[in-house]
């Protein structure tokens, strides 16, 4: 792993018009947010493209700030700074992450896993977000800073199921821990 990349690399950027300001102050975001997009993995950036094209369409009222696809390519939809619309309650305090994929799905690709990885440690890096499994409570309160899946957000998190129990979380924080040491 010593010569791999560590720090992610955006190679589609699509600024996208849903987004808000995050009207709070960046040192309050506490959570990075895994998501799936429910789609299949295209060739190149076909994929990402069609997310991008999604998230700038007003009837989606949706964005992330990035997106990954199983060959570990990156797209870029929504600045740090700003708020994008993936989680209800949470949107203003986490920085989210859409991967090619499906909640069910058993396995997933370490391309896109090691992606995934390197924007939590550059989100470390830059923001201090622990790169340790984050908890919140029933009724919105963040327990735990740190990575979570979609689903565990619960109601106030809009009740998703993405990505499902099979997702490798831990796997996903390790790897993100080895490329933080890079930096």
């Amino acid at each position: 792993m010593s010569a791999e990349r560590y720090r992610p690399h955006v190679g589609l950027q699509k600024l996208v018009r849903n987004h808000s300001n995050r009207n709070v102050l960046m040192l309050d975001v506490e959570l990075i947010v895994i998501h799936d997009t429910e789609s299949a993995n295209l060739p190149k950036f076909k994929d990402l493209a069609g997310v991008g094209a999604w998230f700038d369409n007003p009837i989606s009222d949706a964005s992330s700030h990035v997106c990954t696809d199983a060959e570990g390519n990156s797209a870029r939809f929504v600045r740090d700074h700003d708020k994008a619309w993936s989680c209800r309650f949470y949107n203003p305090v986490s920085f989210n992450i859409e991967q090619i994929g499906f909640a069910q799905q058993g396995s997933w690709g370490e391309p896109e896993l090691r992606e995934t990885a390197r924007w939590i440690a550059f989100w470390h890096h830059n923001w201090g977000i622990p790169i340790l499994k984050g908890k919140v409570s029933v009724d919105g309160k963040i327990v735990r800073p740190g990575v979570i899946r979609h689903s565990e957000l619960g109601r106030l998190g809009g009740n998703h199921s993405d990505p499902g129990s099979s997702y490798p979380l831990a796997h996903v924080n390790d790897v993100a821990r080895f490329f933080a040491k890079k930096y």
